[in-house]
């Protein structure tokens, strides 16, 4: 009696829920789909209050069909047609509710009859697949919904899945024969009533679907089902054991286990069966043979290394392509002269494979290698013309050409994959694609292999280039003192400062060897603490005999620099002001303190520089203002100096001189 004041209490909930939401939504929001799956649910009810077993029958499918209505719709309402793998699920659970049915009639009808259990255990396991499956679709169907997918929807399918949970539980118990199954059944209308008011909700709130169901989801719910369809099959076999046929029930259910064992291992196990088992789902459950946006990304997570594998670019180059086809293994040629050079291998199979050696192709399927086309290489292996392949190419499959601006820039051969088949559009266009945007990668990462080794060159010709400078420096430092040897040979103390200017000649050009060396060259500065004092006073002391140099205020600081480079950054200064000062105008240099700042200067009291050359050419290599000038001192002087983390400043009237202020750290231990 109580088991029918439930049904009866379930049938009228939802039917005054079908009444409540018709009356409150407008003609064009009246959430009719899941209007008619709670008119599916209290016909389902209603059927039970018949007291016929056969009506119960029907009044379950007509519940399993509403539903499988609303989640049509819910699949369609994004405005686009579904996949093909959506429709074949619900044609599936249609399928498997109407063989639910017609096997629970069947085991009605066969009640009387010899074999009543059969009827009733295939009936059992149907009823069971069905909310397997029904399960798994609303899980992917729940975990594909877009975030602007409606509440509505939302609360719906874990209501739904609440309902098909209980009767898989029911199901199973009924199939293995636990004595609980009668009190699990009365339970099914106190669960419908139980949720009830949470149809009433999602009924009340936004009916809006955006679901875009992925590959990955499919085959996961396809691998889903086959472990339920097993299951199954399994309990089917056990249950057999305990018909009246004697030892055949036996034999056949040895006979289940064990085919279905080697069909598991066959399908599990040999690549060339799950490739085959993969091209049928792919060709008839999906509208395209790829997901390009998966395509896509996993190519760019193997071109720029993600996974962090030691494979060179052109290796990932390879690899990449050949995973679009599963294809196992691929070479990577590159044009030459006359033939090709095998620049990348990834898995080839044939390790006698000389990776120096010249391979050639056959001129048709060239001229349609750089036409951009794709071109098979197995089959016959003979052109138009009978040229045949070499032996290198008997594991070669399709050839895809690296266009790249027109021109093609590599070839990458693929070898036959595990299942082999014929490449249609989808395999051209997507092959193309990613070719040509290889082909990008390859061409830019060798650009900037070569703008890098260009890069060297040019700093190790304009570091050539000041050495050429600093050595015409000293030419005419030693030039100077040839002439004045003339008048003063005689002098003992010219005779000193001669000895002195040579010796400082010698040293310098020491240390113009020393930067000619190749760990030298390219060095970056080093840091130490410099007594700014010493060495303004040891290049003031190198000049004399000269030109005068007369060192003006100096504060003992110490600044933070390159001793060498900082040397040689006054010592162009110093031989740039020498130059442009009159034969008897001192040159000054001079050091201070400015908050954290050492600043040394050197000033001049020559022609001065104009403004307009300070802005475009004094610091530009090779431009000049005097005559024969190579312009490289001052240049190489702000070069040294910005290398030590300084500034490099000039102030100049024109016709009363320059100054120039090197800027520097100051040492933090200087008082």
């Amino acid at each position: 009696m109580l088991l029918i004041f439930i049904y009866a209490a379930t049938a009228l909930a939802y039917a005054l829920l079908v009444i409540w939401r018709l009356l409150i939504g407008s003609p064009k929001n009246r959430a009719l789909p899941l209007v008619f799956a709670c008119l599916g649910m209290s016909v389902w009810a209603a059927a039970h209050l018949a007291g016929s077993l056969t009506v119960d029958v029907f009044g379950d499918l007509a519940r399993s069909l509403a539903w499988l209505a609303y989640l049509a719709v819910a699949a369609r309402a994004a405005g686009n047609p579904p996949e093909r793998w959506v429709t074949v699920s619900q044609v599936l659970l249609g399928l498997l509710a109407l063989g639910a049915a017609t096997a629970t009639v069947l085991s009605i009808q066969a009640a009387g009859s010899a074999l009543p259990a059969l009827w009733l255990t295939v009936a059992l396991c149907v009823r069971l697949l069905f909310p397997i499956c029904g399960i798994i679709y609303l899980h992917n169907l729940y975990g594909d919904a877009n975030g602007d997918t409606g509440s509505g929807f939302r609360l719906v399918v874990p209501c739904l899945a609440i309902l098909w949970a209980y009767d898989l539980n029911l199901y199973t118990v009924a199939l293995l024969g636990y004595d609980v199954t009668l009190a699990l059944t009365a339970g099914r209308p106190l669960v419908a009533l139980v949720l009830a008011p949470a149809f009433a909700i999602a009924a009340r709130r936004r009916e809006h679907w955006k679901i875009a169901l992925s590959r990955k989801a499919t085959f996961q719910s396809l691998s889903l089902m086959a472990i339920g369809l097993y299951f199954v099959a399994m309990s089917l076999s056990a249950r057999v054991t305990s018909l009246p046929a004697g030892g055949l029930s036996a034999v056949l259910a040895t006979a289940a286990v064990i085919l279905l064992c080697v069909v598991a291992a066959v399908l599990l196990f040999i690549p060339t069966c799950r490739a085959w088992l993969k091209v049928i789902v792919t060709k008839h459950l999906f509208s395209h043979r790829y997901d390009y946006r998966i395509e896509w990304l996993r190519f760019s997570a193997t071109i720029a290394d993600a996974r962090g594998s030691s494979l060179t670019l052109e290796e990932r180059v390879v690899k990449a392509i050949a995973e679009v086809t599963e294809s196992p293994a691929g070479l990577l040629l590159l044009p030459g002269a006359d033939a090709y050079t095998i620049a990348a291998s990834w898995r080839w199979p044939d390790r006698s494979l000389n990776l120096d050696s010249a391979l050639r192709l056959p001129p048709a399927v060239e001229e349609s290698l750089r036409d951009g086309l794709i071109a098979s290489l197995s089959g016959n292996r003979a052109d138009e013309e009978g040229a045949q392949l070499l032996d290198w190419a008997k594991d070669a499959w399709v050839a895809v050409p690296l266009i790249r601006l027109s021109s093609m820039i590599g070839i990458v051969v693929l070898s036959r994959p595990q299942l082999q088949r014929e490449l249609d559009w989808e395999d051209f266009d997507l092959l193309k694609a990613i070719g040509q945007q290889a082909a990008v990668h390859i061409s830019d990462t060798h650009n900037q292999s070569e703008l890098d080794e260009a890069k060297q060159f040019e700093e190790f010709n304009k570091r050539f280039a000041y050495i050429i400078h600093d050595i015409k420096n000293i030419v005419s430092q030693l030039s100077l003192l040839v002439s004045n040897a003339q008048q003063h040979g005689s002098n003992p103390k010219f005779q000193i400062e001669m000895h002195r200017s040579l010796s400082s000649a010698v040293d310098k050009m020491t240390r113009l060897l020393g930067r000619l060396s190749p760990d030298r060259l390219f060095q970056v500065a080093t840091a130490h603490p410099i007594d700014i004092a010493s060495l303004v006073g040891a290049i003031a002391t190198a000049r004399l005999g000269q030109h005068p140099v007369v060192v003006g205020e100096t504060v003992g600081v110490r600044a933070i620099g390159d001793p060498d480079k900082l040397r040689i950054a006054i010592e162009h200064l110093v031989q740039n002001a020498i130059e442009a000062s009159p034969p008897n105008e001192p040159v000054l240099l001079a050091s201070r303190r400015a908050g954290t700042r050492c600043l040394i200067t050197v000033t001049d009291q020559g022609v001065g520089i104009s403004p307009e050359f300070i802005r475009r050419g004094l610091f530009r290599p090779f431009v000049s203002t005097k005559g024969g000038g190579f312009g490289i001192g001052t240049a190489e002087a702000k070069s040294l100096v910005e290398d030590m983390g300084g500034k490099l400043r000039i102030s100049s009237i024109e016709g009363r001189g320059s100054t120039f202020t090197i800027e520097l750290q100051l040492d933090d231990s200087t008082n």
